[in-house]
C-alpha cells in the first residue's frame, strides 16, 4: 500500500472516500497535475492540427448536419472519415496513457514519477487492446439486444399498440439496467490488466461480486462532482474572459469563438481566446481522469485477494 491508498483494504470500501479520492490526489500532487495538463494541451494541438489538415472545411458544415439530406449526409461522413480515423487512434492513445498514469501513481509509484507517471509502453498497449475488445463486445451486445427487442416488439404488436408500447418501454428499462450492471461489474478490468501486466477481460466479474451498489455510488458521486466542478470552472472562465475582452475593446462574440473554434485553417483556429481555453480545458482534463479513475483503484485495492492468496485469486483471461 502506498501513500495514495485510502487505507487497509480489510477496512472495506467507502463510496464517499473513493468518489473524492481523485480530488485528494490532485490537491496533493500539483506538479503531477500540471504535467498531465501539459500533456493534454499538446494532444489538443495535435488533434486540432489533424482536423485542420484532414477535414477542417467540412467541420464548418457540422452545425447544419440536422438539415442535410441523406445524400448530403453521406458525402459529409465520407469526407470526414479520414479525420475520424485519425482522431480515433489519438483518442485511444490519450485514454490509455492517462489511465495508466493514474493506475501507476497508486500501484507502482516508483515508476516514471519524474515524468508525471506518463509513458507509453506495454501497459498502455494492453489497455488499448482491452478497450478494443470491449468495443467489439459492446457492438455484439447491442446487436443481440436489438434483435431481442425487435422480436419482443413484434410479438407484443399482436396484442395491440398499447401492449407493444408497454413491452417496448419495459425492455428498454431492463436493457438499460442490464447494461449498467455489466458495466459496473466489469469496470475493474483495466486496473486488473494494468496490475497483472496481461489482458484480464472478465476477471473483474468475480472480483466485484456483491459490491455493485457501493461501486455504483462511488462512480456516480465522482461523475456528478466533476461535472459540477467543470460547470463552475466554465462559468468562471467565461466571466473572466468576457471581462478581459470587454476591457480590451473586444466583443462578447469573440469569447464564444473560444468554445467553438474555426478549424478551416491554422490562422482562423489560432487566437488568444482559443489558446487560453485550450490551457483551461487541459487543466480540467488533467483533473477529470484521476477523479473518474481513482474510484476504480480504490475498489480494486479493497476487493482484491490478500497477497498470500493472490495465486489462487482472480483468474486472468489471456
Amino acid at each position: 500500500m502506498n501513500e495514495f491508498s485510502s487505507g487497509d483494504p480489510a477496512e472495506g470500501f467507502s463510496s464517499g472516500d473513493a468518489a473524492f479520492e481523485g480530488f485528494r490526489l490532485t490537491r496533493e500532487q500539483p506538479r503531477v497535475v500540471l504535467t498531465w495538463a501539459l500533456f493534454h494541451l499538446i494532444v489538443s494541438f495535435v488533434s486540432a492540427t489533424a482536423l485542420i489538415l484532414l477535414g477542417g472545411d467540412f467541420l464548418l458544415q457540422a452545425e447544419n448536419a440536422a438539415d442535410m439530406t441523406p445524400a448530403e449526409m453521406a458525402v459529409f461522413m465520407r469526407e470526414m472519415a479520414p479525420a475520424y480515423l485519425t482522431l480515433a487512434p489519438i483518442g485511444l492513445f490519450v485514454v490509455s496513457v492517462a489511465a495508466a498514469a493514474v493506475y501507476r501513481i497508486y500501484l507502482r509509484p516508483e515508476e516514471a514519477a519524474e515524468r508525471g507517471y506518463l509513458r507509453f509502453g506495454a501497459d498502455e498497449i494492453r489497455l488499448i487492446g482491452l478497450t478494443l475488445i470491449y468495443y467489439l463486445l459492446t457492438i455484439g451486445g447491442v446487436l443481440g439486444l436489438s434483435l431481442l427487442a425487435a422480436i419482443g416488439a413484434a410479438l407484443a404488436s399482436l396484442a395491440g399498440q398499447s401492449a407493444m408500447a408497454l413491452v417496448g418501454g419495459g425492455m428498454l428499462l431492463f436493457f438499460g439496467g442490464l447494461w449498467l450492471f455489466v458495466l459496473v461489474r466489469l469496470s475493474l478490468a483495466p486496473v486488473l490488466t494494468f496490475d497483472q501486466q496481461r489482458l484480464v477481460v472478465f476477471g473483474s466479474w468475480s472480483l466485484t461480486r456483491g459490491h455493485f451498489w457501493p461501486m455504483l455510488g462511488a462512480y456516480l458521486l465522482a461523475l456528478i462532482s466533476i461535472i459540477v466542478v467543470s460547470l463552475l470552472a466554465m462559468v468562471i472562465f467565461a466571466a473572466l474572459a468576457g471581462i478581459a475582452t470587454l476591457a480590451t475593446g473586444g466583443s462578447m462574440s469573440s469569447v464564444g469563438e473560444a468554445f467553438q473554434p474555426d478549424f478551416s485553417s491554422f490562422s482562423a483556429y489560432v487566437s488568444v481566446q482559443t489558446v487560453l481555453y485550450l490551457m483551461f480545458n487541459a487543466v480540467l482534463t488533467a483533473i477529470y481522469y484521476p477523479v473518474i479513475l481513482a474510484p476504480q483503484v480504490m475498489a480494486y485495492q479493497a476487493f482484491r485477494p490478500a497477497p498470500q492468496a493472490q495465486d489462487g485469486g482472480v483468474e486472468p483471461f489471456a
